[in-house]
């Protein structure tokens, strides 16, 4: 069955080979990206790209009716992460509330990509604690939201 995803850092690495998959399978697909760390040299043909970054409001999202959100968008690596801290965060919490707000006005499920530093301590740095902060997230909207 066709569905509309929209994939959030789809200009990445991870978020490239997540939408040649989807592709692959014949799902209509549309990215956020804002090229911070994507690169439009990624574009996969049948994407439709929106440069757009999430920590904008939602408010300002257009698409609809889209069937599931996969939220890959951050900004990654714990060493820069020591450098911008106030950045990741922004990036990677409020940006995170921010898809989860979306996903939860319009009852779009969220598949979302945590980081397996995450096991070596949530308090080491601000990139794995930004991305604890976004699966704790999840958590809390889908117990209260659904």
């Amino acid at each position: 069955m066709n569905k509309k995803c929209l994939v959030t850092g789809g200009a990445g690495f991870i978020g490239t080979n997540l939408i040649k998959r989807l592709l692959k399978d014949k799902h209509t697909v549309f990215s956020f990206d804002n090229y911070i760390i994507g690169s439009k040299e990624n574009h996969q043909n049948g994407c439709e790209y929106i440069d757009i970054d999430i920590r904008q409001n939602i408010e300002n999202w257009f698409l609809k009716n889209i069937d599931v959100i996969f939220h890959l968008a951050a900004l990654p690596r714990i060493g820069p992460s020591f450098d911008n801290p106030i950045e990741t965060l922004e990036v990677n919490v409020n940006g995170t509330i921010n898809v989860l707000e979306y996903a939860s006005k319009n009852n779009i499920p969220v598949i979302y990509a945590g980081s397996s530093s995450f096991w070596g301590g949530t308090h080491k740095n601000p990139y794995t604690f930004t991305k604890w902060q976004g699966e704790e997230l999840c958590k809390l909207y889908e117990q209260i939201y659904g």
